[in-house]
């Protein structure tokens, strides 16, 4: 299959249709979910579909074949399914290297996706949908909500405990697997909530807009607002990722870490990225090593359990599985850098190469390389003496005739 890479600047993406359109600016990304230690799968604007085998050090971008937002994802063994605008869905049965359109009947937005068991699947979203497959994804039950809320987000804590919330203090739990649901009160409150944690089977917690938090230590039962906590920023993601440790990803630069179960909460050091990005989503591979997504593209990565981001992935991401065999892609060196730094690349084979340096909003700055290269490995340095400060991307493309592959990292000139 025909594999394109993560690059902030024109890419195009196949609709339904079939017809091709060009996007010029940095993407949304709305939704990040790990898969194992070092996988994870991103969605997002313009039916984006990115993966990670290297804990973020390299995305690859799969084809979606459809231009609609996708705002859920996802995944299970070889299993992943998406949830997107105007009612699609998207399925893959091979680790997310192949994806195929559903339709299960509705042009509502579906805001989130879960896959529960085995093949079980659930999707929820605008105007109180609720969708269940038994079949990964292939068809889909419309299942009654009771309300007409719009559904943000699915959370199941077991095979048949499952929780739903959405806007206006729309809160719903199952207990059968998602075949029904009944609402909870949570009448003290009319917060729009976006996201559900649970820090095991007891305690839960809820963010939402305008810096809501609560918490439930009853399995969701009876709910109350975190005391003492005071903050306005729209919270978009909650995640746990042992009994103590957990990050809330937030509107406005704002992530949140907690390292006593949630009595407390913490902002993390973000002063390294650009003002006015917005955290949508974020996912920890272990107790130290997390990302976030969110607005105009950018990825942050942490290694100290979300005390710290940056925009740049950093060497002390644990990589388990680096594939020799494959197209590599080294981070420049030095970096960050003033003003020339090298870029190292290596092919197993033969093939076309193209190396080329775009600035954050995809202009292209220069090509470094251009034509056939032999199997072996290669160094080639860059200038940017007459560049401003700022973040850079540069782009690997090489054909080796059976099939294209693209690599992109980011490298930062500071004067």
């Amino acid at each position: 299959m025909k594999s394109l890479t993560k690059l902030f600047t024109i890419f195009t993406v196949l609709v339904l249709s079939a017809s091709v359109y060009s996007q010029a600016t940095a993407l949304n990304e709305y939704s990040l979910k790990f898969e194992n230690s070092t996988t994870a799968t991103l969605v997002g604007e313009g039916g984006l579909i990115m993966k990670t085998t290297d804990n973020g050090q390299t995305w690859t971008e799969k084809s979606s074949n459809i231009s609609n937002v996708l705002f859920g994802v996802s995944t299970l063994g070889t299993i992943a399914v998406a949830a997107g605008e105007n009612g699609v869905i998207l399925r893959t049965t091979d680790n997310g290297e192949n994806w195929e359109p559903v339709l299960p009947g509705t042009i509502e937005n579906l805001n989130d996706a879960e896959i529960i068991a085995g093949t079980r699947a659930i999707v929820c979203g605008n105007n109180g949908e609720i969708f269940l497959s038994e079949d990964a994804g292939l068809s889909w039950t419309d299942i009654s909500s009771g309300t007409t809320n719009n559904l943000t987000d699915v959370l199941f804590i077991n095979a048949n405990d499952g929780f739903i919330v959405g806007t206006s203090s729309t809160l719903l739990i199952t207990t059968d697997g998602g075949t029904s649901w009944q609402s909870v009160d949570l009448s003290f409150t009319n917060s729009d909530l976006n996201s559900i944690a649970a820090l095991d089977e007891t305690n839960l917690f809820i963010v939402g807009n305008s810096g809501a938090l609560f918490i439930s230590n009853d399995a969701g039962e009876t709910w109350y607002g975190q005391m003492g906590f005071s903050y306005e920023n729209n919270f978009n993601d909650i995640v746990f990722f042992d009994a103590l440790s957990g990050t809330i990803a937030a509107d406005d630069g704002l992530i949140l870490f907690t390292t006593d179960g949630g009595q407390s909460w913490y902002p993390g050091e973000t002063s390294s990225i650009r003002s006015g990005f917005d955290f949508y989503s974020v996912a920890f591979s272990s107790p130290t090593n997390g990302i976030s997504v969110g607005s105009n593209g950018v990825d942050v990565y942490s290694t100290d359990g979300g005390q710290t981001w940056s925009e740049t992935p950093v060497s002390s991401f644990t990589v388990l599985h680096k594939e020799s065999s494959k197209i590599s892609l080294g981070q420049n060196y030095p970096n960050p850098f003033n003003p020339a730094t090298m870029i190292n690349f290596e092919m197993p084979s033969g093939g076309n190469v193209s190396l080329k340096v775009f600035d954050i909003t995809g202009k292209e700055i220069i090509t470094l390389a251009e034509g056939y290269r032999n199997q072996g490995s290669y160094s080639v340095s860059f200038n940017g003496s007459s560049l401003s400060s700022g973040v850079y991307i540069y782009k690997l493309t090489v054909n080796t005739g059976s099939s294209n592959i693209t690599k992109v990292r980011k490298m930062i000139l500071t004067k």
